[in-house]
């Protein structure tokens, strides 16, 4: 049950963090760049493969500069800085989200 419920909390993330179609450039344009997602200043939208893995397991140093780790009920300050990279944890230390901010 844990585990179907961790699946869908991820699948979720990774939805939310997608664009989506109708917001994209026209196919045929002959523009490929028109077409991908915007790169997130701390790269999180390239990020969609750490969600559902163990934040232990992930070699932390090989990505952006400033990383901040999120557990439930960590409590975080307001002050936006685009570069750096936030993972939002569950209480086990899964990764749920990567963002910028």
């Amino acid at each position: 049950m844990k585990k179907s419920v961790l699946v869908i909390v991820a699948g979720l993330a990774v939805a939310a963090c997608s664009t989506p179609a109708d917001r994209r450039a026209p196919s045929g344009t002959g523009d490929a760049a028109a077409t991908r997602p915007a790169p997130s200043p701390c790269g999180a939208a390239q990020m969609g493969y750490l969600v559902g893995q163990q934040v232990e397991e992930v070699d932390l140093r090989t990505l952006s500069g400033n990383v901040r780790l999120i557990y439930p009920d960590t409590p975080v300050t307001e002050d936006y800085r685009p570069g750096r990279l936030n993972l939002d944890l569950d209480a086990s230390g899964v990764i749920l989200r990567p963002w910028c901010g």
